[in-house]
């Protein structure tokens, strides 16, 4: 059972279909995130387009593997909200556990560093 514990949130308004992508990657535009640079948080609930959803944006959370991930690895957003391993500066989190390809994972993340706008 992957476990979480206190992260922060927020609402967006979805401006797609979001319903399939509970505890994956979201944009701030209410879109699924294409980039780590895009990406606003995971979505914690499920909205149809034109909804208000929370996304957790900082804390300890929980996300889709798009990939098999190591404990300690840097995690990333995929262009379809999946998180996985990457070695470069985009990066939103560190993996707690090692998980497999769509594994729900927990991670400790942060979407807002060094993207304020």
């Amino acid at each position: 059972m992957t476990t979480e514990n206190k992260y922060d949130v927020m609402t967006i308004v979805a401006s797609q279909d979001l319903t399939g992508h509970l505890f994956k990657a979201v944009a701030r535009n209410g879109g699924v995130a294409p980039t780590s640079a895009l990406a606003a948080g995971i979505l914690r609930t499920k909205a149809y387009t034109g909804d208000h959803a929370t996304v957790a944006y900082k804390g300890e959370m929980k996300a889709y593997a798009g990939a098999a991930i190591a404990s300690g690895s840097l995690v990333g957003v995929t262009a379809s909200g999946f998180l996985i391993t990457v070695t470069g500066s985009e990066y939103v989190g560190v993996c707690l556990t090692s998980a497999g390809s769509g594994d729900i994972f927990p991670f400790v993340g942060d979407f807002n560093m060094g993207k304020i706008a």
